[in-house]
């Protein structure tokens, strides 16, 4: 991609955004821009309504900007989480837990938490086995999306203790260092 390559696009979507606030010009409503960067040019393609679109169709259902709980869109449950402060202290006080690392290993070669058990999320499930279920698991990734996913498919297979680490290796990161800064 080319750097400047959103910039461009950005430019073009304010101006469109000061079309339609402003009443003036002809704004792409209805029309799909295309720009081709590496040849210079730009092409318009008319788009057709869809006739069943709950917006703009023939019987529209939404007439009316309303705000969305973005926390009920998805379909999973919310994942049960411990922060990287708590984590911290378990840690010192050596509570007995598992610290499960489920990055691939050139992450894990990069940095990682003394003591972490490390199994790469795609190869989890079949290697269950090697996880007590008896004590909690504290499961943690990059920034805490992998790991949410690892914490839904734990706690499905009989893990009830398995949480989630907010924010992940980036989080833990952070705190370390403004520890660091601290002492």
């Amino acid at each position: 991609m080319l750097g400047v390559l959103p910039g461009v696009i950005g430019t073009l979507q304010a101006t469109e955004t000061i079309k339609l606030l402003s009443g003036i010009g002809d704004p792409l409503t209805g029309r799909l821009l295309h720009y081709d960067a590496l040849s210079a040019k730009f092409r318009s393609f008319n788009l057709r309504k869809d006739p069943e679109c709950a917006v703009c169709g023939h019987n529209p259902t939404i007439t009316e900007v309303t705000e969305i709980d973005y926390s009920l869109a998805s379909n999973e449950a919310p994942v049960p989480s411990i922060s990287v402060v708590e984590l911290s202290n378990k840690l010192k006080a050596k509570e007995r837990m598992t610290l499960l690392d489920v990055r691939e290993p050139e992450e894990v070669a990069q940095c990682s938490i003394e003591g972490a058990t490390f199994i790469p999320l795609a190869q989890l499930k079949e290697r269950l086995a090697q996880l007590p279920r008896d004590i909690p698991i504290f499961v943690h990734c990059k920034s805490g999306q992998r790991s949410a996913r690892a914490v839904h498919l734990l706690r499905g297979e009989g893990y009830p203790e398995a949480l989630n680490v907010q924010g992940g290796m980036d989080a833990w990161l952070d705190l370390t260092n403004k520890n660091a800064k601290e002492e």
